[in-house]
């Protein structure tokens, strides 16, 4: 008996429950369905929270017009404005923007390019520009900073493309705010800085005044230039101050709770095995963008259509 009694408990332990066991996989099953539903949106937008892309267009961007001088070329000044371009059409994608405005703004962007192009060739009987280049690519270079901050603000965790899209919006704005400045020297009868420069001072000058540096080797001398670079060093101070706390605040929020030396959770999922899985991997953490109702048409219209056949 004492034998029967021992086989029939150590069978019982062996063999587990139902209910623990149905659990388990309804369990296994939603983690699948979840984990295939992040890569499905994933692959939707491929390009959604990769402003590491952004960056680096910004980078060129800055690099380019701070060193090369583009008065007298005018293969120079539409590359250097061709980067802007691509870097708002990588932006306007890497924020989850819907279809309809990714559309409108490749067609900004190739509207700007021909406008581009007709200011080149239009100029005044002294041989100035009538309208300067930098004028029409004003409203796409300040419409990046606002299209990456839009979709970092709706990030819960803070990963690495968080941060690089932090620091994009930052120095596309000191890009926007050359445009501007050059802008303002195209209108005013006095030049901004009280003489002709170089085009790469402009950039040079901006970037000096979007970090509060203030060498003062070169300062606006008209009313108007002097407002404007007062409005971008306050901008870029406020951004610093808001967008900081930001991502110090949810990085603290996303940190393990409890006591020093508190042992961290078990990592649950996949380990990724390579820099591309880290990077959807961090991107799967993020909420997913609004859903586009174009492409709500387009799934109606694939089920209605498999539905006859």
């Amino acid at each position: 008996m004492a034998e029967t009694s021992s086989g029939h408990e150590g069978g019982a332990d062996a063999s587990p429950a139902p209910g623990r066991s149905s659990r388990a996989s309804r369990s296994g099953r939603s983690s699948r369905e979840g984990y295939q539903s992040r890569r499905d949106r994933l692959i939707r937008a491929p390009l959604l929270d990769r402003f590491g892309l952004v960056l680096v267009l910004v980078l060129l961007t800055i690099a380019v017009q701070g060193l090369v001088d583009v008065r007298g070329s005018v293969p120079a000044r539409l590359f250097t404005h061709a980067i802007t371009g691509l870097a708002l059409i990588a932006a306007v994608r890497a924020s989850g923007s819907r279809r309809r405005w990714r559309r409108a703004v490749d067609v900004l962007v190739v509207l700007v390019v021909l406008a581009s192009l007709v200011m080149l060739w239009w100029r005044r009987s002294d041989g100035s520009f009538a309208v300067p280049p930098e004028t029409t690519w004003l409203l796409a270079a300040a419409l990046t900073p606002v299209l990456i901050a839009r979709r970092v603000l709706q990030h819960t965790v803070v990963t690495i493309q968080t941060i690089m899209g932090s620091v994009a919006a930052y120095l596309q704005l000191a890009v926007a705010y050359a445009f501007l400045f050059q802008t303002i020297d195209a209108y005013t009868t006095t030049p901004f800085f009280g003489e002709d420069v170089s085009t790469t001072t402009y950039m040079y000058f901006s970037l000096v005044t979007i970090s509060t540096v203030g060498f003062g080797d070169v300062a606006a001398v008209t009313d108007l230039g002097r407002m404007a670079a007062a409005s971008e060093a306050v901008v870029g101070q406020v951004y610093l101050v808001t967008f900081v706390a930001l991502i110090v605040s949810r990085f603290a929020a996303g940190m393990p709770r409890g006591s020093a030396g508190a042992a961290v959770p078990p990592r649950t999922g996949p380990v990724p095995r390579t820099l591309f899985e880290a990077l959807d991997s961090s991107r799967s953490q993020q909420p997913p963008p609004d859903r586009d109702p174009d492409d709500e048409d387009d799934e109606d219209d694939g089920a209605r259509a498999s539905g006859r056949t």
